[in-house]
């Protein structure tokens, strides 16, 4: 009988023990969601634990986003009183998207900046965001990212791969095409090789278009269009420029086909290791980077655009007839797509519905 009690209490006390860490996670998740209440402005941060951040992306060192990331790191040390600084590494210094975006994951990598496409990767139902023509307009997109449609995107980024979205509103200029031809029609896209990341959506999208695909690392684009290992390549019009994409096609379309952003994302066990406080001040000064680099895209594109011109690039903008086209050949991809199970039944159609 003695036995018994001592074993009864043992078990008693291991279930008080595991109900006790289970309330440790949840209260650490629930803080780690929170960082809002505190103010920063009286708060003595010289209480809190340091923290040597490296920002890795895959633009180029003169790059809208990078320069827009150097603000970040310049913001969060300042007013996290020096106890989190960032080291911004662009160009690709720590690997292709793919690579660091699973080294965030792994906690290898703290922090990772560059499309929100990248979601798609890891995250099935965002593989949607990543058809062509989606998005009607930028209130749309802003529409889309502000949704709960894509707020629990992110929410299952940080549940199945423990990476947590600190920021989305980096709008980039639409992407369009650089290419050695003028695209006017569906046809003109048939034959032509792409690149295109390694996205399924967007290999998807393109084949869909009469297009060849080939998955050519970022870096080495522009040499794979000079040396024509491809004849296009799709990218936001700012970096068409910086990466210099427009010398060896001397053409540019602006379809528009993908409204997208840059993210920040970042180990979300690190996230969670930061005071109340640090993580105001870092996920604020990310969205303050955001709309300014969501702004000075903007004037930069135009800036950028007429340069391209002045080196003798030439712009098309395709008939509303001719995105039409490529539009309905798209949706019937996305409803094979969806039938096939590739994201929830009924996410095309929602998204889409946004802009109403």
């Amino acid at each position: 009988m003695k036995r018994k009690l001592i074993c009864m209490c043992f078990s008693m006390a291991v279930f008080g023990v595991l109900l006790s860490g289970c309330g440790e996670e949840k209260n650490k998740k629930d803080t780690a969601d929170s960082g809002t209440d505190v103010d920063v402005e009286s708060y003595d941060f010289s209480q809190d634990e340091s923290f040597d951040i490296t920002a890795g992306g895959i633009q180029a060192a003169e790059d809208t986003v990078t320069l827009a990331m150097q603000k970040m790191a310049d913001e969060v040390k300042e007013k996290s009183g020096g106890t989190i600084t960032i080291t911004v590494s662009p160009a690709a210094q720590l690997g292709d998207a793919t690579s660091q975006m699973e080294a965030v994951s792994l906690g290898t990598q703290e922090m990772f900046v560059d499309a929100g496409s990248w979601l798609s990767t890891f995250v099935d139902d965002a593989q949607v965001t990543s058809m062509f023509f989606l998005f009607k307009d930028e209130d749309h997109y802003r529409k889309f990212l502000g949704s709960d449609i894509n707020g629990d995107m992110e929410q299952q980024l940080i549940d199945q791969q423990g990476i947590r979205v600190v920021a989305n509103n980096w709008l980039r200029s639409p992407r369009s095409i650089s290419c050695s031809k003028e695209i006017t029609s569906l046809d003109d896209l048939k034959g032509l090789k792409m690149r295109v990341p390694d996205i399924k959506s967007y290999m998807e999208s393109a084949t869909a278009l009469g297009l060849g695909t080939a998955q050519v690392a970022w870096g080495e684009t522009y040499l794979a269009l000079q040396q024509g290992v491809v004849d296009a390549c799709e990218s936001p019009l700012d970096s068409i420029y910086t990466m210099k994409f427009y010398e060896p096609t001397k053409q540019v379309t602006l379809t528009e086909h993908i409204r997208d952003n840059a993210a920040v994302y970042m180990n979300d066990d690190l996230y969670g290791e930061l005071s109340e406080a640090q993580r105001k001040v870092l996920t604020e000064a990310a969205q303050n980077a955001g709309d300014w680099y969501a702004e000075e895209v903007k004037k930069v594109s135009e800036d950028y655009k007429k340069t391209m011109e002045d080196e003798g690039t030439s712009f098309y903008v395709p008939s509303d007839e001719a995105i039409q086209e490529m539009s309905d050949v798209i949706a019937e991809k996305a409803a094979e797509l969806e039938e096939s199970g590739a994201w929830k039944k009924g996410l095309f159609e929602d998204i889409k519905a946004l802009a109403e």
